[in-house]
């Protein structure tokens, strides 16, 4: 599976937790990428497991040899991992842990839910100690803007505008960050020149 195949496989999922849990699907989207290797890895392989949750899933799940620290010494031990049918479960249990918290905090991730900056979001996870790698920040800020994962963002909701004296279709399509040529489709306008004073106009 190719990198660009994986995003695009995911993106839907992503979107669906934006509209249920406020999450940007951008922010899911880097991690998922970053933490399977683009669905490479042996979890996601076998799981469809793609942050490492562990446990069963439906008393489905995956047994594998990790290395762990006892008193500070590396010991090898088999661990169990949920299995999951879809990416989409996957995906949803991550969301689950940024709405519902921890046993011992519930509200460890509370400034994740709602906010609208990429990079916020990924300091309000760090900061909440999800991972100790201290470059996974830019990691992810990397990974999102290389691959202009912010396009999956956008809300789907369509915004009109009242046509007022002096618009045009350019300064439009700049202020709700649209383009003169999905305005012409959305509104089926011939002529980008024929907006009218007091026309309903949707803009994205």
């Amino acid at each position: 599976m190719s990198k660009e195949s994986f995003i695009k496989e995911i993106a839907p999922y992503a979107q669906k937790i934006q509209k249920e849990f406020k999450i940007l699907p951008s922010v899911v989207i880097a991690q998922a990428c970053l933490e399977s290797g683009y669905g490479t890895s042996f979890l996601a392989n076998q799981g469809k497991n793609i942050f490492g949750t562990k446990g069963d899933y439906k008393g489905e799940s995956v047994i594998i040899q990790t290395i762990e620290y006892v008193n500070d010494a590396p010991v090898q031990v088999w661990s169990k991992f949920r299995k999951y049918p879809t990416w989409a479960e996957s995906l949803q249990d991550l969301a689950y842990l940024y709405v519902k918290g921890t046993s011992w905090n519930r509200s460890l991730y509370t400034a994740v839910i709602g906010e609208k900056d990429y990079k916020m979001a990924l300091k309000a996870i760090f900061d909440a100690g999800y991972a100790s790698d201290p470059k996974y920040i830019e990691k992810l800020v990397n990974l999102i803007e290389t691959s202009d994962l912010t396009k999956y963002d956008a809300s789907n909701e369509e915004v009109y505008h009242i046509v007022k004296k002096g618009d045009s279709v350019s300064a439009l399509a700049k202020a709700y960050g649209s383009t003169q040529v999905q305005i012409q489709q959305w509104n089926g306008l011939a002529d980008l020149n024929l907006i009218k004073v007091n026309q309903r106009l949707r803009v994205k």
